[in-house]
């Protein structure tokens, strides 16, 4: 699942904010407080932080624009997306979210590097050109030259051409569009990935032991983190391909738990953490169905929260998801678990409810089609 804090729903799409960003933000906090310093070594310590700290809230915001810029284009190209989840270089590309044809998966991965550019494009100048005759404007000034060159260094890592950077979206788009066969994209971008990891992670371990130890170590922790998204994606295609033909009625829990909308979510949180229903309550108006509340729900809520709160209520902020119908492929409806952050997905025929599809079931038939991967992980963490 994915993680991070919700702050904000814009447009429609929740913004989630990880704890990574929160380093991050720090940092850029510093360089503020540290330019506005160096414009005017007279201003007091109060102002210099008080600039540094507008300074991250801008980059923020750039940051957050930056996925907007994904998220919204999806949506324009018939890709639902829920949430973002904002991390230390944005939100790293997540895989669960793809589009029907390469043209729109390379739109959805270029979007949000392009935006970076252009806020840098935009910041970049107008800091370099500002009349700087006041201290406090020419401190401000040197914010926005902060902001800007953050977000060019943003959007031209954000190209390079290996997963998890939109970069290797982009590669696996162009390489769809050649082959016409996703699969072998993904092989491409597998390969392209890992190769452009270990050349980075070479050329920091190069520099380190040269001259310039932090850029080297900046520059091996690059190449890990593109090595291992290849990794990921290496073990993604070995997912899907294990799941091809399986449908959701290979993982549909029929005996699901209903519960009407005016309940209160405590007085059956219990029978949902005993797994009954598949660990997830269908919370239910009449014949409708508003939603569902698994565990993760719950314990994203709070036990505080719950113990009054109604099921209706505690879904009223879901986001709107088709429910699945019979023969609907199970990988999508894996795609659209993870990319919801939901707990389960009902199933309906003429509007009745034959059951729901829930993150255990479709694990149940993941470990029954690739028996490899749980052996592997009992072998590292032996009982």
């Amino acid at each position: 699942m994915n993680g991070g804090i919700p702050i904000a729903r814009i447009a429609g799409v929740e913004i989630r904010v990880s704890l990574t960003l929160a380093l991050l933000l720090a940092v850029v906090t510093l360089l503020g407080a540290e330019q506005a310093a160096a414009t005017d070594p007279t201003m007091s310590m109060a102002i210099q932080w008080l600039i540094g700290g507008a300074t991250a809230l801008v980059f923020l915001g750039s940051v957050i624009g930056h996925e907007l810029a994904h998220a919204l284009t999806g949506r324009r190209r018939g890709v639902p997306t829920g949430s973002v989840v904002v991390g230390f270089i944005g939100s790293l590309a997540p895989l669960t979210v793809q589009a029907g044809k390469p043209a729109d998966e390379l739109a959805i991965a270029a979007a949000g590097p392009l935006l970076s550019l252009g806020i840098a494009a935009v910041m970049l100048p107008a800091a370099l050109l500002v009349d700087a005759a006041s201290p406090l404007v020419a401190a401000i000034a040197g914010g926005a030259l902060v902001v800007g060159g953050l977000n060019l260094v943003m959007g031209v890592v954000s190209f390079l051409p290996g997963l998890p950077l939109d970069g290797g979206r982009i590669v696996r788009a162009i390489a769809w569009a050649r082959t016409g066969d996703i699969d072998r994209a993904g092989r491409v971008t597998v390969t392209v990935g890992r190769l452009l990891g270990w050349m980075v992670a070479g050329g920091g371990i190069l520099l380190a032991l040269v001259s310039r130890p932090s850029e080297g170590l900046l520059l091996i922790a690059l190449g890990w983190l593109l090595a291992g998204g290849s990794r990921t994606l290496e073990k993604r295609l070995a997912l899907e391909a294990s799941l091809r033909g399986a449908t959701i009625e290979d993982a549909l829990v029929a005996d699901v738990l209903r519960v009407p909308a005016g309940l209160t979510v405590d007085t059956f949180a219990e029978r949902i953490a005993a797994g009954e229903g598949g660990g997830v309550a269908v919370v239910m108006q009449g014949d409708v169905v508003l939603g569902l509340i698994g565990s993760g729900k719950i314990a994203r809520t709070g036990a505080k929260r719950v113990a009054t709160m109604r099921a209706g209520e505690l879904v009223a902020d879901q986001v709107a998801i088709e429910p699945l119908a019979p023969g609907a492929t199970l990988w999508s409806a894996i795609e659209i678990l993870n990319a919801g952050r939901l707990d389960g997905l009902p199933v309906l025929a003429d509007g009745q409810l034959l059951g729901v599809v829930t993150r255990a079931s479709a694990s149940e038939v993941i470990r029954a089609r690739w028996p490899d991967a749980p052996a592997a992980r009992n072998r590292r963490r032996p009982q």
